[in-house]
């Protein structure tokens, strides 16, 4: 098989869709990339503490059908709000140093 990303560590299968009905709080060994439909109100997902020495990266594709935000949260820092991407926008997060930074732009 061909061995993908997880957002922690190399595993097998590195995407999931889902709809959300409340928050989502991602592990390290959660896909690396997140499609999730808020399902209609905006929702908080939040990135896993991977420790001071830890490496990750998550990418996740709001894929609602109306403008709901996701506002991703750093459990490594308190859940601070790290970024917002709203319908048809996508995050690219990376965890270094224990802090997760994202940035996010327009899914197309």
């Amino acid at each position: 098989g061909q061995e993908k990303m997880s957002i922690g560590a190399p595993q097998y299968g590195g995407y999931n869709a889902q709809t959300a009905t409340g928050t989502i709080t991602l592990t390290a060994g959660d896909d690396l990339i997140q499609a999730i439909d808020p399902g209609g109100s905006a929702r908080n997902v939040v990135l896993p503490d991977l420790g001071t020495t830890g490496q990750g990266k998550a990418v996740i594709d709001n894929t609602a059908d109306g403008s709901e935000v996701i506002t991703l949260q750093d459990a490594a820092n308190s859940n601070a709000t790290v970024g917002t991407p709203t319908q048809n926008e996508s995050a690219t997060c990376v965890f270094s140093e224990g802090s997760w930074v994202c940035v996010v732009g327009a899914a197309n």
